[in-house]
């Protein structure tokens, strides 16, 4: 995930027809942002491991800091230091929850769902979706709604249908929404939850506390990956409302904590947003 270069002059069917997918940014470490996402994930790991946690738990806690990061750099893209802030904010609160509920699954899973429906709904790689991706992303939900986490399961149904009503060159081809929908509603047998975690319900208030500043309109100056365009202002404002939503929902049903990486990006880039207009 990188800076966005100068490309040719490609509309975003040209892009999907050479096999870009609109899900992928690799990870170039030329850019010191992006090695401190992989610096700030290993640290996590270690940092679990030194308080005793099991190694999936310490893998997870890596995940879910770096799920923040990325997440973090769609919600908000053309601020390299809000996903450093999401990266912190997530590995706490997971090293936390970790403490709380030792037997919770980690949020990876659900986190990858989130990362990926705000990623195909703000457009930030630049091609119009395929088929493969509208596939990946329902598969992703189904994942989700497998761990029983049903609030980042119906993300990417709600992502598909909100980029198909922007009715612009990223609007997905056919309609898979149906499909993701039926992903994320699929009946497993829902995660065992013996309590509430308070570190997941704190970081997701707080953002929705912020949530009128972070779905202000706001004009990103962000070059899409693979696109000769600016991140759309409207996609944007509908992919922070997207997460917020999914924010609300996952307090309501006590699955906050699996949305860790989610709440932290959301969170961090209110507090950005709130810093910039103090400072105005």
């Amino acid at each position: 995930m990188a800076p966005a270069l100068p490309t040719p002059a490609l509309s975003a069917q040209s892009v999907s027809r050479l096999g870009i997918s609109a899900l992928g940014r690799p990870l170039d470490l030329n850019y010191p942002s992006n090695r401190l996402a992989l610096y700030g994930a290993g640290g996590a790991v270690l940092l679990g491991l030194v308080l005793r946690r099991s190694w999936r738990q310490a893998l997870g806690i890596g995940g879910a800091a770096f799920l923040g990061w990325a997440t973090a750099r769609e919600l908000d893209p053309d601020y390299p230091d809000t996903a450093a802030v999401a990266l912190g904010l997530a590995g706490a609160a997971s090293v936390i929850a970790s403490f709380e509920r030792p037997e919770q699954a980690q949020a990876v899973l659900p986190g990858f769902a989130a990362l990926s429906s705000v990623r195909l709904l703000i457009g930030t790689v630049g091609p119009a979706p395929t088929l493969p991706d509208a596939a990946a992303l329902s598969v992703q939900g189904g994942l989700a709604a497998f761990a029983g986490i049903r609030s980042a399961a119906l993300m990417p149904a709600a992502a598909l249908g909100l980029s198909r009503g922007q009715h612009d060159a990223l609007s997905p081809e056919g309609s898979w929404t149906l499909a993701a929908l039926g992903g994320g509603l699929l009946p497993w047998r829902r995660a065992e939850r013996h309590r509430r975690s308070i570190v997941g319900d704190v970081l997701s208030l707080a953002a929705l506390g912020l949530g009128t500043r972070l779905t202000a309109l706001e004009t990103p100056i962000s070059d899409c990956d693979h696109a000769p365009r600016k991140v759309a202002a409207a996609r944007l404002r509908s992919g922070r409302a997207l997460g917020l939503g999914a924010l609300a929902l996952g307090v309501l049903r006590g699955e906050a904590d699996a949305l860790i990486p989610l709440a932290a990006a959301a969170l961090g880039t209110g507090l950005r947003r709130l810093r910039n207009e103090r400072a105005d």
